[in-house]
């Protein structure tokens, strides 16, 4: 099944957020600007409802190498190629430029936003906890089910199920049990969350009821509930779990981390956590619902196994539920894009990219490469079937690379196979059912279907 856009959609300029007027050439620095652009806010109206359809089209006008506006001044360069990827581990750029700004706010006490021996320091400490023998050792994976059968089995019968709200609350929950937080709050926590994500639009400026203001008013409430969890946990004296191991983890040398480096990367956990696996498992339902020869395939293999994964290592039994939540990823990485700042002038494709550039590796158009995925656009889990060699970083760019390789990479890879096998045990044979066919894509403040998504299971 293909995940383009409907043709009558992508004739409407300003329904895919361009400016029909703005359509004289430009260059910045020597390369080619997308035209498309309004004043004040660029490309973000654009970005936010067809960023695909923007890098197809820049691609396809200007090759690798352009320019968009990400409003109010602010520009990005997209480097559109394969070649991309090795600016993960290229000493010539850094992720500094999410200590600044309203991105500051958000990420800049976590190992996202640190290079050299600052991430160094909270990447070798916080490794243990999250390796798989670390999950084993916290039970996080019997944790996990637990959370997951229980929601799949609210929705039995259900008519109308709203799923990528249901997703976040079971991603949510999951997050809360593993870090042994009581969700009685988790109204609020859900609220404050949403308005933390605020924060990824980095919009300049900041006045009461502003999306900064509002974001930085949850930050400030998620941090202090944080602390006092931390400070719970130590007079408890836990000695199991997550959050006991990351209490006592220690860094290569043999230092702790900070109470800062404990709150604002729990903080990052918990929302990454939650937002991005959230929005993969909600895609995998709409692919299952759209896909009956795929669903029964799921739920084939689902049902002959006698329970769900507990651990890492159980999720080898499940190669076809693997390959469904690979594939969504791949169709929808809940981050379509990451990008590296220019620490000073340096070369790209023989061309001098000036220092302070932000540089954009698009996985969203990348991941949808021809040459590397042969039709692309089609929703085909059985092409991560059968593999002998092991995934490359290019098959795994949407959970980052190099140093910045995604921290929870196992333990969301273990809660999505767990939910998808979960689906195939838990629901009638004739599976989920779209209402409205299938979902439109919003890319911001994550990639995500659109939040009227509604589902049905009622056999």
């Amino acid at each position: 099944m293909s995940t383009d856009r409907p043709a009558s959609l992508t004739a409407l300029p300003l329904l895919r957020g361009r400016n029909p007027l703005a359509r004289r050439a430009e260059t910045r620095h020597g390369f080619p600007v997308l035209p498309g652009a309004f004043p004040a806010v660029g490309h973000m109206p654009a970005i936010a409802v067809d960023s695909l359809g923007l890098l197809r089209e820049g691609q396809r006008r200007f090759g690798s190498l352009f320019f968009w506006a990400q409003g109010f001044g602010r520009w990005q360069l997209i480097y559109a190629s394969n070649e991309a990827f090795s600016l993960f581990k290229s000493k010539a750029l850094d992720s500094s430029y999410l200590t600044e700004g309203g991105l500051g706010h958000l990420f800049g006490q976590s190992l996202m936003a640190h290079d050299g021996a600052a991430h160094r320091h909270i990447r070798t400490a916080m490794n243990g906890p999250f390796s798989p023998k670390g999950l084993d050792a916290a039970e996080v994976g019997a944790i996990v089910a637990t959370s997951v059968e229980r929601r799949v089995r609210s929705w039995l019968g259900r008519r109308d199920v709203l799923v990528l709200r249901e997703t976040r609350e079971l991603a949510l929950e999951v997050m809360f049990k593993i870090t042994g937080v009581e969700d009685d709050e988790l109204p609020a926590w859900r609220h404050n969350y949403e308005d933390l994500m605020l924060l990824i639009l980095n919009l300049p400026f900041d006045v009461p009821g502003s999306p900064r203001r509002r974001g930085l008013r949850a930050r400030d409430w998620l941090d202090a509930r944080i602390g006092r969890i931390l400070a719970d946990v130590r007079a408890r004296g836990d000695a199991n779990g997550l959050l006991p191991a990351l209490l006592s983890a220690r860094d290569e040398d043999g230092a702790p981390l900070s109470e800062q480096d404990l709150v604002g990367n729990l903080r990052l956990l918990l929302l990454a956590g939650h937002e991005t696996s959230a929005s993969t498992m909600a895609w995998c339902v709409a692919h299952l619902a759209e896909s009956p020869a795929i669903w029964r395939a799921l739920r084939e293999e689902a049902t002959s196994a006698p329970d769900l994964p507990r651990s890492p290592a159980d999720l080898r039994r499940f190669p076809y539920a693997e390959a469904v939540f690979r594939e969504a990823l791949r169709l929808h990485p809940p981050v379509p894009q990451d990008a590296r700042r220019a620490v000073a002038d340096f070369e790209l494709e023989g061309r001098t990219v000036p220092g302070g550039t932000l540089v954009v590796i698009p996985l969203v158009l990348l991941s949808r490469d021809p040459e590397l995925y042969p039709d692309p656009d089609s929703y085909r889990p059985e092409r991560w079937l059968g593999r002998k060699e092991a995934l490359s970083p290019l098959e795994i760019a949407q959970f980052g690379g190099g140093a910045h390789f995604c921290l929870g990479y196992h333990l969301a890879w273990m809660e999505i196979v767990q939910f998808l096998v979960a689906l195939g045990r838990m629901l009638p044979a004739s599976g989920p059912r779209l209402q409205n066919g299938f979902p439109a894509s919003r890319y911001l403040p994550v990639l995500r279907p659109a939040g009227g998504t509604r589902v049905r299971f009622d056999g």
